[in-house]
């Protein structure tokens, strides 16, 4: 892969996804057998990567973190807008340039909806990582979500993957869309009617559409569940009675786990609202996968860096 920008999945074939997932498995032998990613032997060539985490994080945020400490590599990292000059009205773009201009290796970036650094992002010469930008893409997150369903089934071909929740307002979702359907799976979607994807979106990848969430269930190999985006809502989009209405009709509760394949595994991005998108008896299903997710993250975090 050139040594470029990660903004979206976009421009990533099936030959460099499948190239990424090799070299995370290597890491995994390599800490294994080391506690790092590198080997002894292996000359240290440290870089800086920079962490600008406009919005709150913990999975990602950290894992990349890791990622770079297991690379060898430092971390200058800044969190929220409290901490810094955003307080003193500086903008989004001004401390992205001003943290470049200190000369990082690469930088890390989480934000919430701004045309201005949608625009300026890819004319930058510092490699950007993605780690997550407003609505429209979270491209690692993706690209580990994949990499798990791989390492559970040997392919992503073929394989069923229901996608639960708020889809709509769902960076995860429009990443997964992309990586999975370059992966050979079959997608279907189940929600509100108000949070699903766009006609024009269903049709560009051939998306199957649950109105009945226990036929969907029935249906698929990986079950992806998603919170509601409270923060990216309209107060008028939203029509829940209560988030106990939405748990019975939209929530992976004890009956529905009955419905779901043996061999099924059970996916979500986080941060899990318990009651809500799962029920509290999913955490401990042989099938949830969703800590095996959490690492790896770390695993295809540093195969982007490196």
């Amino acid at each position: 892969m050139p040594r470029a920008s990660l903004l979206d999945t976009r421009r990533i074939t099936f030959n460099e996804i499948q190239s990424l997932f090799k070299k995370a498995i290597e890491f995994r032998e390599l800490q294994k057998q080391f506690g790092s990613f590198v080997s002894p032997d292996q000359k240290n060539q440290s870089k800086v990567i920079a962490c600008l985490f406009f919005e709150p994080s913990t999975r990602t945020r950290m894992s990349f973190q890791m990622a770079a400490y297991r690379l060898g590599h430092q971390v200058l990292a800044m969190e929220l807008a409290a901490s810094s000059s955003l307080s003193k009205g500086e903008t989004y773009l001004d401390t992205v340039l001003n943290v470049l201009a200190m000369r990082p290796d690469a930088l890390v970036i989480r934000y919430g909806e701004s045309k201005e650094l949608d625009e300026a992002l890819p004319q930058l010469e510092t490699p950007i990582i993605n780690g997550g930008s407003g609505t429209t893409a979270h491209p690692t997150q993706a690209l580990l979500d994949a990499f798990t369903i791989q390492e559970a089934f040997g392919s992503v071909k073929d394989k069923k993957v229901l996608i639960v929740g708020d889809i709509q307002h769902s960076r995860v979702a429009r990443s997964n869309f992309d990586v999975l359907s370059k992966l050979g799976a079959k997608i279907g979607v189940s929600g509100p009617s108000g949070f699903l994807p766009n006609e024009q979106t269903i049709t560009q990848y051939g998306i199957s559409v649950f109105n009945d969430l226990n036929e969907g269930v029935s249906w698929c190999d990986v079950y992806m569940g998603l919170r509601i985006q409270l923060e990216r809502h309209a107060a008028s989009e939203l029509k829940l009675a209560s988030l106990d209405e939405y748990h019975q009709r939209f929530g992976l509760n004890q009956p529905r786990l009955k419905l779901l394949k043996e061999n099924a595994i059970i996916l979500h991005p986080g941060p899990i609202n318990h009651g809500v998108e799962f029920a509290h008896e999913v955490a401990q299903d042989p099938r949830n996968r969703v800590l095996t997710q959490v690492a790896n993250g770390v695993l295809i975090r540093a195969a982007v860096l490196s």
